[in-house]
């Protein structure tokens, strides 16, 4: 195999249809190794992990039943087939809670942080709403739209006791849309009760 062909494999996804296949499941893995440490990246701060590390913000088994009403409420609310609790990483994207999750990301429960629309918003501390990934130059070649299928999200900071961003609570769909400010008051809410029961959880 020459360099190129390499090069090209490492960053160009599986072909639609091979989601869930062992080469899938290889080039994810290698986007998540492959992350590169920015000093200066929110995504770094000590602090902000610590928190995480601290609520245990990014053990799916701990967070999920935590978040499971709030998540499916904020899905129904929205109108949105997928509600997700995000914590975001160093390198990696933890779905640390679900609601309409299918495919290899509900088996995985990870993205790379370099694809996470999420990781937008640990950085910038602000919500976010794309209405229509694939017209939007930032997220139209993100593997996520051209290969998952994700066409609309929004998302708004999940926040610990210090006001760092753990991550997010965010919705998303199939299909282009709209998210209007009454979809974001239900974000907030949630993200904001679901803080306070990982506060409550502490730990243990």
């Amino acid at each position: 195999m020459s360099t190129e062909q390499h090069e090209h494999d490492h960053h160009e996804p599986p072909g639609p249809g091979r989601e869930g296949s062992p080469e899938w499941y290889a080039w994810v893995a290698r986007h998540l190794a492959s992350a590169q440490v920015v000093t200066d990246d929110a995504l770094y701060d000590h602090d902000r992990l610590d928190a995480v590390a601290a609520l245990r913000a990014d053990d799916v088994e701990h967070v999920q039943p935590l978040v499971d009403d709030l998540l499916a409420r904020a899905a129904g609310e929205t109108g949105a087939p997928v509600a997700l609790l995000n914590v975001v990483l160093t390198g990696a994207q933890v779905i640390a809670g679900a609601h309409g999750l299918s495919g290899w990301m509900a088996e995985t429960r990870a993205t790379p942080a370099e694809w996470a629309l999420c990781a937008r918003v640990v950085r910038s501390g602000e919500e976010l709403v794309v209405p229509d990934t694939t017209a939007d130059p930032t997220t139209r070649e993100n593997p996520l739209t051209t290969v998952d299928g994700l066409h609309a999200y929004a998302g708004v900071p999940l926040r610990g006791r210090g006001g760092q961003v753990l991550g997010t609570v965010c919705v998303m769909d199939d299909r282009p849309r709209p998210f209007s400010e009454g979809d974001l008051a239900v974000l907030r809410e949630a993200a904001e009760q679901a803080a306070r029961r990982l506060e409550d959880a502490g730990g243990s």
